[in-house]
């Protein structure tokens, strides 16, 4: 996708794939912004997927990514559904969004074609989150 090569991409043209540069492009400004502040900068940058597995998303793009501490552990962080649940002196616009770990780990990334992630992509994300939590003990 950096250098818009990515020919698994249904939407791929011709190379370079000048739309897949700039959406790498916009990935990593969407991490980075994740990464120095702890919350995505709008409400469509990220969206929860499964059992704390979430993804990063730009047009038809994903990228999905989960939260650890590094050290061999693994905890779950869900969209928190409801304002009540959250601590009092949190209620800013990113209520929703959960304290992550400091640590974020990119899995695996997709094209999406449909209403919802592709259950083969949520499980490979899974996977993979498995192996790396794993590798970190």
């Amino acid at each position: 996708m950096e250098k818009g090569e990515w020919v698994a991409d249904p939407y791929f043209s011709s190379p370079p794939d000048e739309d897949q540069i700039h959406n790498f492009a916009m990935f990593l400004a969407k991490i980075s912004y994740v990464g120095d502040n702890g919350v995505p900068e709008t409400r469509t940058d990220v969206n929860s997927l499964v059992d704390g597995v979430w993804e990063f998303k730009h047009h038809h793009h994903r990228l999905a990514y989960f939260d650890t501490p590094g050290d061999g552990t693994f905890t779950p962080k869900e969209r928190v559904r409801d304002r009540r649940d959250v601590d009092p002196d949190n209620q800013d616009d990113y209520w929703w969004y959960p304290h992550m770990d400091s640590v974020l780990r990119l899995t695996n990334a997709w094209s999406k074609q449909d209403q919802l992630a592709p259950p083969e992509e949520i499980d490979k994300a899974l996977s993979i989150r498995e192996e790396d939590v794993q590798h970190d003990k």
